[in-house]
């Protein structure tokens, strides 16, 4: 085998870290935030995930108004105090690498080779920490869980009317209207 030496220039540029994958099922998940990325051409800021040794992206357009509210949504699930982030923050991001992200996820749709279909991805719903363990505790709940005091025979609930004694409204209607 020949002998190969060649001069690189590497300055500025980061070792690859593998691709980016999708988490398999829509659900409740958490991820350790392992970077961000900030693209100057789109004005886009990728922020990249480890799950279940799954690494996963999401992205905002922080040129976009409409983006800012899930971005926002984002760094309060990263427990960044809602009061460090009214009005113009600066925001050093490397910071949060390591920190926990809380969301509900829904990943692409896939064709049948398993690869993502062209303009499908994945959608994250990030919650606070105390939210999301709200909410795992419900989704947690079995039909066994919860306590029925009436059925219609088929074992599903009956609806009780709270009064069964019908309301006057009347005082609702326009005098002058005859409807």
């Amino acid at each position: 085998m020949d002998k190969i030496v060649l001069e690189l220039d590497f300055t500025g540029v980061n070792a690859a870290t593998g691709g980016i994958g999708y988490l398999p099922t829509a659900g409740l998940y958490t991820a350790k935030i392992v970077e961000f990325a900030h693209f100057e051409d789109s004005n886009r800021l990728y922020a990249y995930y480890m799950t279940d040794g799954i690494r996963h992206s999401d992205s905002f357009n922080v040129g976009s108004t409409n983006a800012l509210p899930f971005l926002k949504a984002m760094l309060e699930s990263a427990q960044i105090p809602a009061s460090k982030l009214d009005g113009k923050s600066k925001i050093p991001f490397h910071k949060l690498a390591g920190k926990t992200v809380y969301f509900n996820y829904v990943p692409p749709e896939m064709d049948s080779t398993g690869k993502k279909v062209q303009g499908s991805y994945p959608k994250y719903t990030y919650y606070p920490k105390a939210r999301f363990v709200q909410m795992q505790e419900i989704s947690a709940i079995s039909p066994q869980d919860v306590e029925v005091e009436s059925s219609n025979g088929a074992g599903a609930p009956v609806a009780q009317a709270a009064n069964a004694e019908e309301e006057n409204f009347d005082f609702l209607l326009d005098s002058d209207s005859n409807e």
